[in-house]
């Protein structure tokens, strides 16, 4: 099995209606060398290829509204997106977004780092009960 390195949030966090917010996330377990927390992103200092698994959990009592989630690069296009209906995604899901992704990621390059950032239109605030990156090594140049 490739090396994997997990990123997730401390605990429940409530994510204001219409507002994109970054999630803090911080390393969990083992992790893989060359890829770390700087700030609130996680920065890749080793060039090489990366799987993403993104999972965000929200509150699946909660069906109003829309929920989006994201991974943040810094050339503008996410890895990840889906916007889905809250109604539907507690309904298929439970209300967990699954999603992954891979792309090529070089230290001081224009895919050098990764963000998680949610976004939902309920009209209150809604908890996510966990959030997490799982980024895992395909291979690494050198």
């Amino acid at each position: 099995m490739e090396p994997l390195a997990r990123f997730e949030i401390r605990g429940p966090q409530e994510i204001p209606d219409c507002d994109l917010t970054r999630l803090p996330l911080r390393p969990v377990g083992e992790q893989v060398g060359g890829v770390e927390r700087d700030g609130d992103c996680i920065a890749f200092r080793v060039a090489g290829w990366f799987e993403v698994l993104l999972t965000v959990e929200w509150d699946p009592g909660v069906r109003a509204g829309h929920r989006f989630a994201h991974t943040a690069i810094p050339d503008s296009h996410p890895l990840h997106s889906e916007a889905i209906d809250a109604g539907v995604l507690a309904a298929l899901s439970g209300g967990r977004q699954l999603l992954r992704g891979n792309a090529i990621f070089e230290p001081n390059g224009s895919l050098g780092s990764i963000a998680l950032e949610v976004w939902q239109d309920s009209g209150d605030a809604v908890q996510v009960h966990h959030a997490s990156l799982d980024i895992r090594v395909l291979l690494l140049d050198g």
